[in-house]
């Protein structure tokens, strides 16, 4: 990206983002169209093979991860990064393509070039570093060895943290102030001296009365980098924005319907209420040609049906998925949301017809159409038996006997396997 202030003219910026969609006519990605309209998509469909990188497992390494919201990966020509975030237990492991363990990037800690915990992680490949958002409103950036290399104070915005950071390219970081009813801004760029370069006004003003504690459902979904742009959603907005050349404009718009999240709920206190009859997008995931997210379904819309999963805490049985996968085609401007793929199982995911191995869905883009996913240990030996294997198509035989062999291998409490797949 270059360093260049300036605002690119609308056609050329929504012919950047989506090649379907002139100017001022926004791509819909038809959610509320495809509620109970739920479908299984397979690997197949998608990608052309499916890789798989176990990581080593050694005591300074050990991910003990009881699911699969705990931990985060990101990964580039070079290196793989895995955080860990349990209680008050960080980590960021670095591993080769093999998946062997290389190091730890930073420690826990109060010393210089310590963090108390990670918010968010970044690669900066032109300087091989990686930069981590530290709790007490620092960057740390790491070279890949696990080196500390410099600190970088977070700037404030009026006197208001910024939040759901990420590193875009020539010295530059995008932040986002989160909705207070009065932010004059919504998205912010700053450089690497902690230093405001530019920000993007903020158009949702409301008043909410006055009352402790937080809100828990306003913020700013992780920015999603993809090639040479990054697109930024916040939770209580449904327009994807698309940030090239320091310019910010709308690209796409999730079409939800009566069930969009209105500005008025701004202004409530009861966010039970607002979860009630709302579609929350909660993450996104973009490569070049898609878009994966995750949403949550109210219990006034249909949702994919469930065997009954008992909840020791309270006693209860939950009895229907509330959060749904979706997958949208830019090129052809089409959405589905997917079924549960094994009603005994309450599988979730792109049902794996490559190697016959667990539902693969796409965590992080790594470019050249490369996503990844990860599978847990543990998950792995207890599903992957002669009878799941026979209840499915598997059409690439090399890479299921790939699978057959780490199976062997496997050991219930090992570190976790990386998922590698290529669009097509």
């Amino acid at each position: 990206m270059k360093k260049l202030l300036y605002l690119l003219p609308v056609c050329f910026w929504i012919s950047a983002c989506s090649d379907k969609k002139p100017a001022g006519d926004y791509a819909m990605i038809d959610v509320i169209g495809s509620i109970g309209k739920y479908q299984k998509i397979y690997c197949s469909d998608l990608f052309s093979s499916i890789e798989l990188i176990p990581l080593e497992t050694r005591d300074d390494c050990l991910l003990d991860v009881p699911n699969r919201n705990l931990y985060s990966v990101i990964m580039n020509d070079e290196v793989i990064l895995v955080t860990y975030t349990f209680f008050e237990d960080y980590r960021v492991c670095a591993f080769d393509l093999s998946g062997r363990f290389l190091n730890q990037i930073g420690q826990k800690g109060q010393g210089p070039g310590d963090f108390q915990s990670i918010s968010t992680i970044s690669f900066n490949t032109e300087n091989r570093s990686v930069y981590l958002w530290n709790s007490n409103q620092i960057i740390i950036e790491y070279a890949f060895n696990g080196s500390f290399t410099r600190s970088i104070p977070l700037p404030e915005v009026d006197g208001k943290r910024l939040s759901g950071h990420a590193y875009i390219g020539d010295g530059l970081f995008v932040g986002h102030q989160s909705y207070s009813g009065t932010n004059k801004y919504n998205y912010c760029l700053y450089d690497e001296h902690g230093d405001i370069v530019k920000c993007f006004p903020n158009y949702i003003f409301f008043e909410r009365p006055r009352r402790s504690g937080g809100w828990s459902i306003i913020g700013a979904s992780e920015p999603v980098p993809v090639d040479d742009r990054v697109y930024l959603k916040n939770v209580e907005n449904d327009t994807i924005y698309c940030l090239s050349n320091t310019s910010l404009q709308p690209a796409f718009v999730f079409e939800l319907g009566k069930h969009k999240f209105h500005k008025e709920y701004l202004e409530s206190i009861n966010a039970k209420g607002i979860l009630e009859k709302t579609i929350i997008v909660y993450s996104l995931m973009g490569t070049p040609n898609y878009f994966f997210y995750e949403i949550g379904v109210p219990e006034i819309l249909p949702t994919p049906p469930i065997k009954p999963v008992y909840n020791p805490m309270t006693n209860t049985y939950r009895t229907r998925e509330t959060y749904i996968y979706g997958i949208y085609n830019m090129k052809e401007n089409t959405n589905i949301l997917l079924d549960i793929n094994n009603n005994l199982l309450h599988e979730k995911g792109i049902i794996n017809d490559l190697n016959g191995g667990l539902p693969f869905f796409p965590r992080y883009y790594a470019g050249n159409n490369i996503v990844i996913d990860m599978w847990d240990a543990t998950k792995m030996k207890e599903t992957l038996t002669e009878e799941y294997f026979a209840s499915r198509p598997i059409k690439d035989q090399q890479a299921h006997q790939k699978l057959r062999d780490l199976l062997d291998n496997l050991h219930e409490d090992d570190n976790p396997v990386v998922v590698v797949a290529k669009l097509k």
